[in-house]
């Protein structure tokens, strides 16, 4: 995303920088007095003109691009706002943590770097990946959540439940800090918490998305 804005900002610069161009020409074109040289600024004018709005476009027009939640790339067509399901929704999260894990339960083990430098520019991304991996270990099996809680980075999941407390849900991120903190009494209570929230999971990721849709511009 960081990298598109990047892009954008280099075509406003190369516009500006051809309308300077068209201007030159058209001096030249005003003040020549050999017909041959003014036709071939006039030329050149044209094509510094057309290679203006080209870039204006590619700034103005292609800038203003998709919504990556409010695009089905399958089907190749926008989807509303008040359309969006868990299920795509889902999908999407998916779509974008494949470049950097096979699968999403993975990051329970640690997040990569390279998707930490990603959502340094892509910061609303966060809160719902953070629901995300509650919900992929609510899917589990009992033994297989509580081994995977049990065991997993403390600091990692400080970094999770940071990104809960900022979606406005201090009172889940300070509940499964505490459950980190005392697995051994928390065993059962770990276990009941995955396996009975994970309707909640589901429809804290909906809610976040669509309260802060306008953040998914790509």
């Amino acid at each position: 995303m960081k990298e598109k804005k990047f892009q954008i900002a280099n075509a406003k610069y190369a516009a500006t920088a051809m309308a300077l161009l068209a201007f030159l020409f058209f001096i030249f074109a005003a003040i020549t007095k050999s017909t041959g040289t003014r036709v071939f600024c006039i030329v050149l004018l044209c094509l510094s003109l057309l290679g203006g709005c080209g870039m204006l476009y590619l700034a103005y027009g292609s800038g203003r691009q998709k919504n990556y939640f409010l695009y089905d790339r399958r089907r190749k067509c926008k989807v509303s706002p008040k359309n969006l399901t868990f299920d795509f929704l889902n999908d999407k999260l998916s779509e974008y943590l494949s470049d950097f894990v096979e699968e999403s339960i993975d990051l329970w083990e640690g997040f990569p770097q390279k998707l930490k430098i990603q959502l340094q520019a892509d910061k609303a991304y966060l809160p719902p990946i953070a629901f995300r991996m509650l919900h992929d270990l609510s899917l589990r099996r009992p033994e297989d959540i509580l081994a995977v809680f049990t065991t997993c980075d403390k600091k990692m999941l400080a970094f999770v439940c940071r990104a809960i407390k900022d979606s406005g849900d201090e009172e889940m991120a300070s509940l499964i800090f505490h459950m980190k903190k005392h697995t051994e009494r928390e065993k059962t209570r770990i276990i009941a918490f995955f396996t009975k929230n994970r309707r909640c999971f589901e429809g804290r990721i909906v809610h976040y998305i669509k309260t802060h849709i306008e953040e998914y511009e790509i």
